[in-house]
């Protein structure tokens, strides 16, 4: 939860997470904004289908988390990933997909700043 709250611009979404269990870990859901559109998306990535497929199950139908889905990988080095809300943007503009998981200024910011 910390992670979270020292990146997301309205830290009111947190209130609204979801920890769903699957095979004694816990994994936190943060839904997306349904009032303001700040936050328009989210993602978990487990390395492992039937985690996958459970973490979907768990969270289909909840308040928050619009059109959940499992977005396969193809490559085993690489996570699936359970994602709700809009499709994510370009992966390469790390402006604009701060902004579409709702992180503030200050975070993409800092986000941007490490990787150049």
């Amino acid at each position: 939860m910390v992670w979270y709250s020292e990146r997301l611009a309205d830290l009111s979404l947190l209130d609204a997470a979801v920890v769903a269990v699957v095979d004694r870990v816990g994994y936190l859901a943060v839904p997306v904004s349904e009032t303001d559109g700040q936050r328009r998306g989210g993602f978990l990535a487990v390395d492992d289908r039937l985690t996958a497929r459970c973490l979907r199950y768990a969270l289909l139908g909840r308040p928050g988390f619009p059109a959940v889905r499992v977005r396969w990988s193809s490559d085993r080095r690489v996570c699936h990933n359970v994602e709700w809300g809009e499709a994510p943007p370009d992966p390469d503009d790390d402006q604009v997909r701060g902004h579409f998981y709702g992180y503030s200024e200050q975070a993409i910011d800092r986000f941007v700043m490490a990787r150049t």
